[in-house]
């Protein structure tokens, strides 16, 4: 094969990094690598020849084809047979080329524009370059299918194609196979890999509370840090509401989003609306914001309108603020909170953290003593509309002595003091009495701790060695029993708990380790902790009554994590009456997940003479090309399903279709998604 280097003026036909053909440029004085079989050249015309097997490369642009003729005079360049241009990813085919160098302006016969990226195929009879940036294609269709006889394709007399943007085309007929199923009078999609506004494909459903239901949705990507959807939501029972969701990144990781949604319902002849919002701000030195606002018109919309479990059967809607600002050993953070409450007859009673400012300090030496300063304190402003208003001071300082024997035996003695102070707003049965009140309760305890460790080797499977850590420790809690009527009361931090009590505990800790020819590897293989807490007198939390004389220990208290593969996890939680011989709590649960796909799990939680209910999902990709799953939940105490969900996915290559159906007391609802490969999605 003979090798010619031609210094010409050239244009040549480049693809962006994005998902479409690109435009043809003089590039004048560049080195044209042509390689062929047979090369020509005619100095009376100025007419340059190759043949067969001929290669042209340009700038990172490939084109193969099985003739070539250049001519000098006219800048014109010709090429013909299997005709195939490449640059990076994007692949050109056709059978005929003809290229202005001079205007750029090119035509080329029978295309197949390919971009791997996105799995877009667009097949025309001719295409034609405009200018650098825009081209026709006429005869057209466009698919991410393979080819020659995709599933689905959008047919069009005409496209035009801006590569900075956007392909639209007017008088569009989408075929599945060769018959022919929707009109669209205009159509556009995005010819770029980077995000892109448009129209994303529809979602139908059903529903017995909102009736026949289809959600359009629109897409904006107002920049690469901030996109905007807009959903108009269409329910034949309750009428047409509209969803909008803005997301944004800024710096240091900081992110949010806000979403709305609005409808007038027909149903109850009223607007309806929720906002939802986050954010996260990050600042240098420690310091980050953190907000979460949930609102909506009245108490029943997310049970009329919520989709997921987390959302129909909440129980508030709460509006949150965080700060915080961290140093070595040291911190101060602030809280805001407002919550709904959904459950209640109305929200006067709900107590309103309007706001809350915290300091906590740790281990603070004392010069160069065993003795370290801990400080826990708040500032609370607590309001609600009917019942006790106010501020609370609530500290909690304690030195601690921190000794160690010869590494084996930990020590910890502290004593310290709760001090509360209140200045209280009473505006009950009408009236309104401000008062101020204190309390000094102290607190005291020590907590002694060891740790015994044996490594055993073993030569199971990868399993080389394992490591087993137990862990006893016992310690002692003293609070003196003191009146505390006088103070209001707004959670539990108002009543500080006499305590005489010691607590027994056992910790069992088994770590592997795994190697192989090429990685090792460390992997915690079981974590159990046994703990039970022995009343001398006073009284405790977990009961909210005074101990019994002849009943001082507490529920024997399990909590147990284990992994028996690194696809297998087991868990369980309980506590055990010792005096009545059965289990007050139980959470039990199992999860496999191959990490291809498949799943199981289930679920068990139960609360003696509270609440029972199990809990299981399953999924699987076994069944090809099917995707299935499904997510239940059972109460035991109401003898009935608390919900259901249904999922099918039926994945082709280009294509897919999903089904979810969801069944919950009251309400029965399916939803179907379409999803064509390389188009609708954001």
């Amino acid at each position: 094969m003979k090798t010619i280097y031609y210094l010409l003026f050239f244009c040549t036909i480049c693809s962006s990094a994005s998902s479409s053909w690109a435009a043809l440029a003089p590039y004048p004085d560049e080195n044209i690598h042509i390689n062929a079989d047979h090369m020509n050249q005619s100095l009376a015309d100025g007419v340059y020849t190759a043949e067969g097997n001929v290669v042209v490369i340009w700038k990172g642009m490939r084109l193969v084809a099985d003739k070539t003729r250049y001519s000098a005079p006219t800048h014109m360049l010709y090429a013909s047979g299997s005709v195939v241009m490449t640059k990076e990813s994007t692949v050109l085919k056709g059978e005929t080329l003809t290229m202005n160098m001079d205007t750029g302006i090119a035509e080329m016969n029978s295309t197949l524009l390919t971009v791997p990226e996105t799995g877009v195929k667009i097949a025309s009879e001719k295409l034609v370059r405009i200018n650098e940036n825009e081209f026709t294609a006429t005869g057209t269709e466009l698919t991410s299918c393979d080819t020659p006889d995709p599933s689905w394709k959008f047919g069009a007399d005409k496209l035009n194609v801006n590569m900075l943007g956007y392909a639209t085309a007017r008088n569009v007929i989408f075929y599945v196979k060769d018959i022919p199923v929707l009109y669209l009078p205009w159509i556009a999609f995005p010819v770029v890999l980077e995000k892109t506004s448009g129209l994303l494909l529809p979602q139908f459903g059903y529903s017995k509370t909102k009736g026949s239901q289809l959600v359009i949705p629109a897409y904006w990507a107002i920049s690469p840090s901030q996109d905007l959807e807009l959903d108009v939501d269409i329910m034949s029972r309750r009428g047409v509401g509209t969803g909008l969701g803005y997301r944004y990144i800024r710096t240091r990781e900081s992110e949010g989003d806000i979403n709305t949604y609005q409808i007038f319902d027909r149903q109850e002849d009223r607007w309806r609306w929720q906002l939802a919002q986050k954010h996260k701000e990050l600042f240098a030195g420690g310091a980050n914001i953190r907000m979460e606002v949930n609102a909506t018109s009245d108490r029943t919309f997310l049970s009329d309108f919520g989709n997921k479990n987390s959302e129909y059967n909440r129980q508030s809607s709460d509006t949150i603020v965080n700060t915080l600002k961290t140093w070595q050993n040291s911190a101060v953070n602030s809280y805001l909170r407002y919550s709904q409450d959904l459950y209640a007859a109305d929200n006067s009673k709900t107590l309103q953290t309007l706001p809350s400012v915290g300091i906590a300090t740790v281990r603070q030496s004392i010069f160069s003593t065993p003795l370290y300063f801990d400080l826990d304190g708040s500032v609370d402003n607590l309001q609600r509309d009917s019942g006790d208003s106010g501020q609370r001071l609530h500290l909690f300082p304690r030195l601690n002595l921190l000794q160690s024997q010869n590494g084996y035996l930990h020590t910890t003695i502290f004593a310290g003091a709760h001090i509360r102070g209140y200045a209280t707003n009473n505006n009950g049965n009408g009236t309104d009495v401000q008062s101020t009140t204190g309390d000094l309760v102290p607190e005291a305890g020590v907590r002694l701790s060891t740790s015994l460790n044996r490594i055993y080797d073993t030569n199971f499977q990868s399993l080389k060695k394992i490591r087993h850590e137990i862990i006893p420790e016992i310690s002692y809690n003293l609070a003196p029993q003191r009146d505390q009527q006088r103070l209001p009361f707004y959670d539990y931090a108002d009543r500080i708990i006499q305590k005489n009590m010691i607590t027994l505990s056992a910790t069992s800790l088994l770590n592997g380790k795994f190697a192989s020819a090429d990685t090792t590897e460390y992997r915690e293989l079981s974590r159990i902790k046994l703990s039970a807490d022995y009343a001398l007198d006073g009284e405790r939390r977990d009961l909210l009554t005074l101990v019994e004389s002849q009943r001082p220990w507490s529920d024997l208290m399990l909590e147990s994590e284990t992994w028996l593969s690194k696809q297998l996890r087991v868990t369980f939680d309980s506590r055990y009456n010792f005096y009545e011989n059965y289990l007050s709590t139980a959470v039990a649960g199992i999860d496999a997940d191959d990490h291809k796909g498949n799943s199981v799990g289930a679920a068990y939680q139960m609360a003696r003479k509270e609440v029972e209910y199990f809990e299981g999902h399953v999924s699987t990709k076994l069944i090809r090309p099917l995707n299935l799953s499904y997510t239940a939940r059972y109460s035991f105490d109401r003898r009935d399903f608390l919900e259901s969900v249904y999922t099918a996915e039926y994945r082709h290559k280009c294509w897919s279709v999903d089904l979810a159906v969801h069944q919950r007391p009251g309400n029965q609802s399916f939803t179907v998604n379409f999803n064509l490969a390389g188009f609708g999605s954001k």
